[in-house]
């Protein structure tokens, strides 16, 4: 419990200090304030991170070997995986993910709080799937920040038409956030299919209600990611139509995920 809270203390704190940085980016005569201040901030996340995965396997390490787990603690881990994978992101100085960081802290902290204060259903983890729901877990992840980017571009795009947003150092180009938002969609998609042939191994062998549902809803969001970006490619699809494609994906597979084991 101990490494949950002081976790949830290094998370906010990573939040407080990031944000005054991204408003300062992105003033109208702002210079790149995060490249030059950020060290503090990621000393604080990365304690964060660690002291988060600190309590996940004090809790659940031993899942791997075939116990029951709680539903959160594996909500919580793929909010641990998610944050890990956008830190690592701007430590190699992909700037589009600066403006992610607050919400996917954020995220991850209400994950932590759930998971160390509310007790939740159990779920198996067979030895035998440990690889398919590792893979499962970065495939989340990365359609997760997909997500995120296309509501970030949605956003830039908006503001930038209506002027209420100017071009400058702290605010990252329309295009190369595009273009990290398709490639980033993309691997998404990838990786989902990969989960959906080697699911379809592990439901041949196990047809249960549950199972069923999870193959169901995950064919839905793999249709539906596949239907935006074949629409992105084809007819350039944009705005209010690329967000209602990727939350709805990422809901269908929220639900495969987490709905699914609540049957």
């Amino acid at each position: 419990m101990l490494y949950a809270i002081f976790s949830m203390l290094l998370y906010l704190i990573s939040i407080l200090l990031i944000t005054p940085l991204l408003m300062k980016s992105g003033s109208n005569n702002a210079t790149p304030a995060i490249g030059r201040n950020k060290m503090p901030f990621f000393l604080t996340a990365l304690c964060a991170l660690g002291l988060h995965y600190a309590h996940i396997y004090s809790q659940w390490g031993y899942a791997v070997n075939g116990a029951d787990s709680p539903i959160l603690e594996v909500s919580s881990l793929i909010s641990l995986v998610i944050a890990l994978l956008v830190s690592l992101a701007m430590l190699f100085r992909v700037k589009t993910l600066a403006f992610l960081l607050a919400p996917v802290y954020g995220f991850a902290l209400i994950n932590l709080v759930l998971s160390a204060f509310i007790p939740s259903q159990v779920v198996h983890l067979s030895h035998n799937l440990f690889i398919h729901i590792s893979l499962s877990l970065l495939t989340y992840s990365v359609c997760f920040i997909a997500m995120l980017y296309s509501i970030q571009l949605a956003w830039l795009d908006y503001n930038l038409k209506h002027k209420k947003v100017l071009p400058n150092a702290g605010v990252p180009p329309l295009m190369l956030v595009e273009r990290h938002f398709f490639r980033v969609m993309l691997s998404g998609e990838a990786l989902l299919t990969i989960i959906m042939i080697t699911g379809s191994y592990h439901l041949a062998g196990a047809l249960e209600v549950e199972n069923i549902y999870k193959g169901l809803f995950s064919l839905l969001s793999w249709l539906t990611f596949g239907t935006f970006l074949f629409g992105y490619w084809k007819w350039h699809w944009r705005g209010k139509r690329m967000i209602i494609f990727t939350i709805s994906g990422m809901i269908l597979l929220t639900v495969a995920y987490f709905g699914s084991k609540l049957i």
